[in-house]
């Protein structure tokens, strides 16, 4: 009981004197806690004083906003609200109205009727929002007009944005990122049933069995992600035009979890569509992303300017390929191919069955040396049919800078279509993949009878005219790959190329099996890093063992200084790299870079192997080395 405050002047009119007690009443009844809510804690707002207590409210939602939610649900959709504001929320015994327009949530100010701020603070978790904070006021159907508006005043056939409601379809606004705890609400309507539910379209395979609680991913509504042979949403589709995941799993060879088949499991098997992709068990049809063909939009090929590209694909996929692209059909069009195979010739890429006919003059891949032979004078008359030399192109064949990215390999000849040989950065192809010079040059003047050296020598079977340039060329395969002779390997293993970021060698016999400076950005300075590519006591062949190497570099110093005290850097230039395809250290070639001017030896006489007698500024007279 409240006693009664010293100034309270009680009327003379009895109903007063009980409006007044009944206004008491409900103050108490309001004041059984004088802190604000949080972490989904339910309290009362309203002091003894008849005050809301100090934080209560914040624009943004705050104690209030989470005390409300975790009541309404705590009351199984029943809110204690209604007792101090009234039925409608519109002020009741205290007078102050949810809908009022100085600081709620309705309050044009806040600009509250904006998707992205009302539907970011529905799709929070309960207590923080979420869905169930607007059933408060919208009712458990959001179709309560409350405040003068109910939630499909703009919302015509559901409380969200209209479906398929996920950004990856091209929509505004998605319910991806939706917090999972909203399920209970989602599964007011999109409950599943064994007799289907129209507002459940995207029905799970597998449905949770009877009693499973309300989630988003466990086949009580659309998604069953533990029975998905792939990740969902986001993780499978991604923003174009980056790679995805998915498309890349389909246009693989056919087999458990890929090709083109292996969709249609799940999204429509049928052979016209919209059956075949449209949606099957899973209820997810592949034309809510892909408009009218369950693929990237025609033509569908990067030589035409589009992003994705059907080159890739393999071509075991043909027969799915041919439930829409057949010959006479709209989705192939008369010249393709202009030669149509023989009834019953099953579906092929290549065989006239599809788009293209085995009626072309030369083999698919075409890796022949007719390819290669093709001039300005002939290629008009032998391929201007089906081909341009650059994009646009609206022919069946690829253009030539498909593979040519720098320039007609009609006018820039002998390799410099893409790169000179070496590459070395230079016009016609520039400097740009497949002409980044490197270290190209340096290698290449290497070149001598002790040391040969060609393309080959570090791209073993991947030069002009083998089947692997011709695929790399095709695919743009940047920065490039290596293949070692395995006369180069190092003891320590075979020689290997990083072509990620650190564009470096492991395993080379020049080097001693160390690793290499960067390809592109750094050099080798071959008289003050000797360390870069010799150790001393290793199994390398370049290693350094004989005589009394431990004893000097234990006095001086493991520097390139110290190696320069008796190897002379001029000599070094004319034999230090005359014999790297012998993967031995030659006595000869090691004693002559021994003396001369610059180092501290006056005199060196080579003996047996890598033995030798020296005089020295350090020790006068001859010392067995």
């Amino acid at each position: 009981m409240i006693p009664k405050p010293r100034s309270l002047r009680v009327p003379r009119n009895p109903i007063g004197l009980l409006i007044l007690l009944a206004a008491f009443a409900a103050a108490a009844g309001c004041s059984t806690a004088n802190t604000p809510g949080g972490g989904g804690v339910v309290v009362n707002h309203v002091d003894a004083s008849g005050n809301s207590v100090p934080g209560w409210f914040t624009p943004t939602g705050g104690a209030h906003a989470n005390s409300a939610t975790m009541d309404y649900i705590a009351n199984g959709g029943k809110s204690s609200c209604t007792e101090c504001h009234g039925p409608d929320l519109g002020g009741g015994i205290s007078r102050v109205s949810c809908f009022n327009t100085t600081g709620c949530h309705h309050d044009p100010i806040q600009n509250w009727s904006t998707p992205a701020v009302h539907g970011a603070a529905a799709k929070r978790a309960p207590g923080s929002s979420g869905f169930a904070s607007c059933q408060i006021c919208h009712g458990a159907d959001f179709r309560t007009v409350r405040g003068g508006i109910t939630c499909f005043t703009c919302h015509a056939s559901a409380p969200h944005a209209p479906a398929p409601w996920r950004a990856s379809a091209g929509t505004t606004f998605t319910h991806t990122n939706t917090d999972p705890a909203n399920a209970p609400v989602c599964y007011s309507c999109h409950a599943d049933s064994p007799s289907g539910n129209p507002n459940n379209p995207h029905r799970p395979p597998s449905p949770a069995s009877a009693g499973t609680p309300p989630g988003c991913f466990n086949g009580t509504m659309c998604h069953n992600q533990p029975a998905a042979p792939h990740p969902l949403d986001n993780a499978w589709v991604t923003t174009p035009p980056a790679a995805q995941p998915h498309g890349n799993d389909a246009k693989a060879a056919p087999g458990a979890t890929t090709g083109f088949s292996y969709c249609q499991d799940c999204h429509g098997a049928g052979t016209t569509p919209p059956a075949n992709f449209g949606g099957g068990s899973s209820g997810v049809s592949c034309y809510l992303c892909h408009a009218n063909a369950p693929h990237a939009p025609a033509p569908w090929r990067t030589s035409a300017g589009s992003t994705y590209s059907h080159t890739s694909t393999d071509a075991a996929n043909a027969p799915v390929c041919a439930q829409c692209h057949f010959p006479g059909s709209l989705n192939n069009p008369p010249g393709h191919p202009p030669t149509p195979a023989e009834e019953g010739t099953p579906p092929g890429c290549f065989n006239s069955t599809l788009c293209h006919g085995s009626v072309a003059p030369h083999p698919v891949p075409y890796n022949d040396s007719s390819h290669y032979e093709v001039t300005s004078t002939t290629f008009p008359g032998t391929c201007g049919a089906c081909h341009d030399v650059s994009a646009p192109s609206t022919k069946v064949g690829p253009v030539c800078q498909t593979c040519h990215v720098a320039a007609s390999p009609l006018t820039a000849a002998d390799c410099t279509s893409c790169h000179a040989a070496p590459p070395d950065g230079a016009a016609p192809a520039g400097s740009a993949y497949a002409n980044i010079p490197g270290a190209h040059g340096t290698h290449i003047a290497l070149n001598s009878a002790g040391t040969p050296i060609s393309c080959d020598t570090c791209h073993n079977g991947l030069g002009t005219g083998t089947l692997n340039h011709y695929n790399r060329a095709k695919a743009r395969v940047p920065p490039g790959d290596a293949s070692f002779l395995a006369t180069y390997n190092a003891k320590s293993g075979a020689s290997s190329f990083d072509n990620g970021a650190a564009l470096s060698c492991s395993n080379v016999s020049c080097h001693g099996g160390q690793a290499t400076p960067n390809w592109q950005s750094d050099a080798l300075v071959v008289n003050d890093q000797c360390t870069f590519c010799h150790a001393l006591g290793t199994a390398q062949y370049n290693s350094y063992n004989s005589g009394e190497h431990d004893f000097h570099l234990g006095l001086f110093g493991t520097t390139a200084t110290s190696c320069k005290y008796c190897h002379n850097t001029t000599t070094l230039v004319v034999d230090h790299f005359t014999t790297l395809a012998d993967n031995t250290i030659s006595p000869a070639v090691a004693s002559a870079t021994v003396g001369g001017a610059g180092t501290l030896i006056t005199t060196w006489t080579p003996g047996a192997g890598t033995s030798g007698t020296c005089d020295a500024a350090c020790h006068p007279g001859n010392r067995t080395w």
